[in-house]
């Protein structure tokens, strides 16, 4: 199974692990690939809706994996996912979904009290997510930033530490990428053109937020 960029992204973050759980797993693209190539020994693959889970069920038998080595589970978030227990080597991956939805399932700190590593691939407010994840004990290790179809995604991988990350990281992230850093600079700069000499305290917010993320690239 070849994976797109984006879910490229995410598998190159799991480490070899005992479980991988995938909220909005969609065809479950992920999961049997990480079976395939004996990342992990036991996945889970859940989604809020059926369709999706019955796409990555017909995925799961096209490739021969066991429904005890992948399970398929219609969840709204983690409700329905029993919370791993302590000691075991674990991954959940979130993907496909805005940062305030990603937010909201973990919430619930008692289901995720026992998970090491959490993947995140947020489609907005990133900095928010960054923010949110440092505030219930989990740090910032790595993000890879991936161009796929056009599209910049940015995958986060946080890890259970209570170690803090810079402000600079949670409002930028970990720059790592001079492609997506252009792209940051950019973005921004095309803002600050579209904005009105008139408005005068706009445009200084933007050319203050431009600075300083020159200023975390360099």
């Amino acid at each position: 199974m070849k994976l797109s960029k984006r879910l490229s992204a995410i598998a190159d973050m799991v480490e070899p692990c005992d479980s991988v759980t995938d909220i909005g797993c969609d065809h479950g693209y992920l999961s049997v690939w990480l079976l395939e190539n004996g990342i992990c020994g036991h996945a889970v693959a859940a989604d809020i809706r059926r369709g999706p889970l019955e796409r990555a069920r017909a995925s799961r038998d096209d490739h021969g994996i066991s429904d005890k080595d992948m399970e398929l589970i219609l969840s709204d978030g983690l409700k329905e996912i029993d919370p791993p227990d302590e000691g075991l080597k674990n991954t959940l991956v979130i993907a496909g979904m805005g940062a305030s939805t990603i937010k909201h399932i973990l919430s619930d700190t008692d289901r995720i009290k026992n998970i090491k590593k959490i993947i995140t691939q947020s489609n907005n407010d990133h900095e928010m997510l960054r923010k949110f994840m440092n505030n219930i004990g989990y740090f910032l290790e790595n993000e890879l930033y991936v161009l796929d179809k056009g599209k910049w995604y940015v995958t986060s991988c946080f890890i259970k530490d209570k170690k803090k990350n810079s402000k600079a990281v949670i409002k930028y992230g970990l720059l790592n990428n001079n492609e997506y850093n252009l792209y940051l600079v950019e973005s921004r700069e095309r803002i600050l053109d579209r904005i009105p000499l008139s408005s005068i305290d706009a445009r200084n917010n933007i050319i203050k937020d431009l600075e300083e993320l020159k200023s975390a690239i360099l």
